[in-house]
């Protein structure tokens, strides 16, 4: 996470963005994976996270991005996105988006301030409500 001189949070890193030398997309949650409401949905995303092999430290936040907001940058860079559901066993709403240059540092930097500028820490995250059916699939996910 970029801090500021007093350790007040800024938002995250670059680096939190930069793919895993072994993959070619960069990994993500689909919170729209989720039934109920976009605060549940988010919800159950991180929930998922949390679940995953992934290990989430405990100063870890969690970062939301709108597609549609990180196809915007990308294609100021001439980058063309996509986004694949691509389920895992230990995640099931888990996806990648593909076509985000990774030695592209200018625009990693403004995808890490603009298209993820949102960002919960794990009291935020704990503060959202869970769904009182718990987290389901959406009857929209094919």
């Amino acid at each position: 996470m970029r801090r500021d001189e007093d350790d007040n949070l800024l938002g995250p890193a670059l680096a939190a963005f930069q793919q895993k030398p072994n993959e070619d997309y960069l990994s993500v949650t689909w919170c729209e994976y989720f039934s109920g409401s976009a605060n549940e949905q988010l919800r159950c995303a991180i929930e998922a996270i949390r679940d995953s092999n992934i290990q989430v430290k405990p100063k870890a936040c969690f970062c939301v991005a709108i597609t549609a907001d990180l196809k915007a940058v990308a294609a100021e860079y001439n980058a063309t996105t996509r986004e694949i559901y691509f389920p895992e066993e230990d995640n099931p709403a888990h996806a990648g988006i593909y076509g985000i240059p990774p030695d592209e540092l200018k625009l990693l930097e403004k995808l890490s301030s603009e298209a993820w500028g949102s960002f919960l820490t794990k009291d935020d995250a704990d503060a959202l409500a869970m769904p009182q059916t718990g987290c389901r699939e959406s009857n929209k996910v094919d």
